[in-house]
């Protein structure tokens, strides 16, 4: 067995119910290969972030994505620090971001919430069309705004790398931490739910 077939294996969730692909098969992979993502897809990934559920039905979401080898994917290094420099092996970042301006409230207090239903929609519709995301949560947000002359009203909240998952090759020629994470088990909780009854 090969490091990504060994990789697949052990991060692959363990499911307990037949689910549909996109969920049964997701995982947050560290390494990405370097076949870029056509715009058509990127398209059709867009969209599915476009239709998510929100609050009032605000939207209160945008997207700005960096394709790697351009000037600004440069840029956007200075925001992350070494400890996700794993994700510059990804073709493609977005940064995902809110907005809390709200007519009605003046405050849109699931501006959070509903970014979060948008981006799951992100990886859900990737991972059909065989692309795998990893979303990066330590970043520095404010120079990310600064950098890249993002309006004030937004908020970069959350980055996601995004790609198809990098090779044996590539894997091979990773780091070892990270080859070490990308081993470790991939662990859920069995139990989550339970009915109320009094």
């Amino acid at each position: 067995m090969n490091l990504l077939q060994e990789i697949v294996n052990k991060r692959t969730p363990k499911t307990l119910h037949n689910l549909i692909g996109s969920i049964s098969q997701r995982f947050s992979p560290r390494v990405f290969s370097s076949h870029r993502i056509p715009d058509k897809h990127l398209e059709i990934i867009f969209e599915a972030a476009r239709l998510a559920p929100s609050g009032r039905n605000n939207q209160p979401w945008f997207y700005y994505w960096i394709k790697k080898g351009s000037r600004l994917y440069k840029k956007l290094e200075s925001c992350i620090p070494e400890r996700n420099s794993w994700a510059f092996s990804a073709p493609l970042i977005i940064i995902a971001c809110y907005d809390q301006t709200d007519s009605i409230d003046k405050i849109n207090k699931w501006a959070k919430y509903d970014l979060g239903a948008s981006v799951i929609s992100i990886i859900l519709q990737a991972q059909e069309l065989g692309y795998y995301c990893r979303q990066i949560g330590t970043f520095d947000s404010n120079k990310t705004k600064d950098v890249f002359n993002i309006p004030q009203s937004l908020n970069p909240f959350i980055l996601i790398a995004i790609g198809r998952i990098g090779t044996d090759d590539d894997y091979q020629k990773s780091d070892k931490e990270i080859i070490k994470k990308e081993l470790l088990p991939w662990n859920r909780k069995k139990k989550i739910d339970r009915e109320l009854t009094a």
